[in-house]
């Protein structure tokens, strides 16, 4: 694989109307191209056709059903390919302020968006996410449903567009967990305790109900955990309780019992003590500076 390795920058792609963030290639019969990054998020499904992906960690066949996600700062492109075409979803999840937390209650996104991306290396891309027919043909309405509003650019294209985007990625979501495949399980797992802490975070949440829902030791699980997120289990838990805690100082008209209540803090003292800590300025003082 060669050194050089081109990066697609974002204002390259996204130059329509405000520069709009989130565009839909179709590539027909795709040829082998170079190694690139882009400073955009990339979801592939491949509509038909085979060939090899290349990367940063390994080069991988693929086939007709196979969707993945590339990350920006991950190296990649295609070789061997015959007959392939594919659907490319470019799009940078932080500026259009997709809702993912809304999302967040699917094992099967986390496995798909989060952690497979992530344990790509040492996985060999065994389980990425690949759609049946009839699934691949779903995908195919939401994807069209995008380009629709996006190709008409109508007032309120915008709001549409990520909208359906929404849906592709719940759709897909829900397509992975639903996956028979056993090789599948390992990723769903993780993705499952990343679900139920998520969805659990005014409880007070043990090891042992990680562990068990894991299906994994406890070194195991703190090891897939830092592979993946870059931090352990309960550093992660601290820190959705954080964000948690943040966007209900802003938003809601709580005080700041019922937000420590909310995050999973019995004690609202000690959720103020852990909150500097996080953020370098008490709740009653983040939430003024929000105001």
């Amino acid at each position: 694989m060669s050194t050089e390795v081109h990066t697609i920058r974002s204002c390259e792609v996204f130059s329509g109307p405000g520069g709009f963030p989130l565009k839909v290639q179709r590539v027909q019969d795709h040829g082998s191209g170079r190694v690139h990054t882009h400073e955009f998020h990339e979801l592939v499904v491949l509509l038909d056709g085979v060939g090899t992906h290349r990367t940063d960690h390994g080069d991988y066949p693929l086939k007709t059903g196979d969707v993945f996600l590339v990350r920006g700062a991950i190296g990649h492109g295609y070789a061997d390919t015959q007959c392939m075409t594919l659907i490319n979803i470019l799009f940078q999840p932080g500026a259009l302020a997709l809702p993912l937390q809304h999302l967040s209650d699917l094992p099967g996104y986390h496995a798909l968006f989060r952690i497979e991306p992530k344990l790509r290396a040492s996985d060999r891309f065994r389980r990425r996410l690949h759609l049946t027919q009839e699934q691949l043909a779903v995908a195919a309405r939401h994807i069209a449903a995008i380009e629709v509003e996006l190709d008409a650019a109508q007032p309120g294209y915008r709001f549409a567009a990520c909208t359906h985007l929404m849906s592709l990625l719940g759709y897909l979501s829900r397509c992975y967990a639903d996956t028979p495949h056993p090789r599948q399980r390992p990723l769903m797992r993780l993705g499952e305790v990343l679900s139920y802490m998520e969805s659990h975070l005014e409880q007070d949440i043990s090891s042992h109900q990680l562990v068990t829902i894991a299906g994994m030791s406890e070194s195991t699980l703190a090891r897939r955990f830092r592979k993946v997120l870059g931090r352990s289990p309960v550093d992660h838990l601290i820190r959705l309780r954080m964000d948690r805690a943040r966007r209900l100082l802003r938003d809601a008209d709580m005080n700041i019992t019922e937000v420590a209540l909310s995050c999973g803090f019995a004690d609202s003292n000690y959720f103020s003590r852990r909150f500097k800590a996080a953020e370098g300025r008490s709740p009653r003082d983040y939430r003024t500076a929000m105001s």
